[in-house]
This record gives C-alpha cells, structure tokens and sequence, in this order.
C-alpha cells in the first residue's frame, strides 16, 4: 500500500521501487503465474483496493489468488499494520496474504500473522539498490589429503631389478597396447587428482594403480607383466568459514527463518582463503549449521616425483 508521507513523484519514490523489486523477485519464484504491480480491485466492501503485488494463477477449476503488500518503512511493520493489512486481504478474497517488509517485523506482529496465516517476507537481493543484501553462506570445506606408499609384484619365470626410485624412474607400460602411461607416481597422482580413488579417511591397502595389465621393464632390458598397488592413508581438513553470495534474488521468510529463492551463486574462494577459516576437529564443532559443504582433494604436483621421495611429502596445499 502507498506511503502518504511519500514526498516524491510515484515513478521515482522509492516505496514504488520496492513494491517493483517485490513483483520481480516473485515473478522470478512464480515464472508460471501471472504476477502484476499496481493495481486495483473491487473488494466484497465495493471499494476499489489498490494491490501492490497480485499474483494469479489457475489450478484446475481453480483461481488462486495472493495478494503481497509492501512496507518500505525504517522501523519493523508491527501488530496495527498486520491487522491493516489482514482486512485488505480479506476484502479482495485473497487465498494467501504476504507482508513484505525490509525493516522486518516485531515479535507481536510475527504472532498475530501466524494467527491470522499471513506470511512475513523481506527481500533478499543482492542487486544494488536501497536495499541491496551483502550476503555469506555458512559453509564448511572438507579437504581429503592422502600419503601413498607402492607396491610392486610379478610372477614372471625372469629376474627383476629395481631401479633407484622405481615409481619416479620406471615406466609402466600398458600390456596389451605398449601405450607409455609414465611413471607409477605420476599414473597414482593423475588417478588421486581426477577422484578415481577412494578418498574416505582411513587407510586403503593394494589398490591397482589401473584397471589394465601393466607391464615394466625388468632390469635387463625385458619387458614383463607386473602388479602394481598403492596404499593411501587418506585424512580429512575441516574448516568453517563464510562463503561470499555474489547472486541472489528471493525472500527471507521473517517466521520460518528461511531463504525462499530459486537460485543463487557463489563467488570464488580460493584455498589461501580457506585456510584462514576457523579449522574443525569434527562438523559438530561449527558455530552454526553450514549451508553449503564443500569437499575437495590436496593434489599431487609434478614437483614432488621430480624429488623423488613421493612418501615422505605431504601433497601441496
């Protein structure tokens, strides 16, 4: 409903402006139903009523009609303004009242709503205007780092020598292809870095470096047919912290305490970043419950196999 005390021209006040932020931002939640800013409808008391936000849809045989009044007022809207608003509500038979609010609202106008089933919003959008939202995300990011150790094997009729830092030197090679697919430090990495090993915390004995037959070159210029394992000893990294919304566009419902919207994004974050967050023994240490949970892997850089001591580097942060 207008503001009186409004001193400016309606195109340019910025009560109006709300009431258009509120139409777009339902719009956005709604892209199905018909949502109108401004206008006016004949109450059962045959007044004409002017509705800031209309939204129309059908059900069925149904009409749905919900009705969204905006206050764009400095103090929360309080109990006198919910019944105002509870009598225009009834007056145009609408099936759900919205109260839209930036200021918010007082405990005893939260109360008379839910009892008279009206909802309380208040936008959220982080557009710039008046009433922009500068938000963060609780979010906890759950980083896996893993220490390997190898294991080599054949049961070929030869002899084998290994090489000094056979899984940085040796090169394996596919068995049946003779494809060179590197060294058995740089396939594991390359296996560890895309996420096709296990990264559960705890330790996890022989596993396959591949999925194929390898074979190596034995020590005496032969080729033969080897098993190759890692072990992983894989630990997890908590940290909390806040995660930046760089886009959002929605309500926060004012008695349900939630974020109602469609969409939003993040911005990036960067691994210096997180490490200054607050480090976690366990989720149930966070100050409040994370929204988002990010999990992620400390890879393995080429550096280290130029070392040549892939067991005792930690991977790179």
């Amino acid at each position: 409903m207008a503001d009186d005390k409004a001193q400016f021209p309606k195109d340019e006040a910025d009560y109006k402006k709300l009431e258009k932020l509120v139409a777009k931002i339902q719009q956005d939640l709604a892209p199905n139903s018909k949502v109108s800013h401004n206008v006016r409808i004949a109450g059962k008391s045959g007044a004409q009523r002017q509705i800031d936000v209309l939204v129309e849809d059908k059900v069925g045989q149904y009409n749905i009609r919900i009705v969204l009044d905006c206050k764009d007022y400095k103090h929360p809207v309080d109990i006198k303004d919910v019944e105002e608003c509870a009598g225009l509500f009834e007056d145009v038979s609408a099936m759900r009242g919205v109260i839209v609010c930036p200021a918010g609202f007082t405990k005893n106008a939260k109360a008379r709503a839910q009892q008279l089933q009206i909802d309380l919003y208040s936008p959220i959008d982080t557009k710039q205007h008046k009433w922009q939202a500068r938000l963060k995300i609780p979010a906890v990011c759950d980083f896996r780092e893993a220490r390997m150790s190898f294991g080599v094997s054949t049961s070929a009729p030869f002899p084998f020598k290994l090489p000094d830092n056979f899984i940085t030197s040796a090169k394996v090679t596919d068995a049946e292809t003779d494809e060179d697919l590197g060294t058995a430090f740089s396939i594991t990495t390359a296996e560890w870095n895309a996420g096709r090993y296990s990264s559960e915390p705890g330790e996890h004995a022989r596993i396959s470096i591949l999925p194929r037959k390898l074979k190596m070159d034995n020590g005496y210029g032969m080729q033969i047919p080897v098993d190759l394992t890692v072990g992983l000893l894989v630990s997890k990294h908590l940290y909390f912290g806040q995660f930046p919304v760089t886009r959002l566009s929605g309500f926060h419902d004012r008695i349900g305490d939630g974020i109602i919207t469609n969409a939003f994004e993040v911005g990036l974050l960067s691994m210096e970043e997180v490490h200054k967050w607050q480090r976690l023994d366990d989720m149930t240490e966070a100050p409040v419950k994370p929204v988002i949970l990010l999990t992620a892997l400390y890879a393995w850089s080429e550096d280290v196999e130029e070392s040549g001591d892939a067991e005792e580097n930690p991977p790179p942060g």
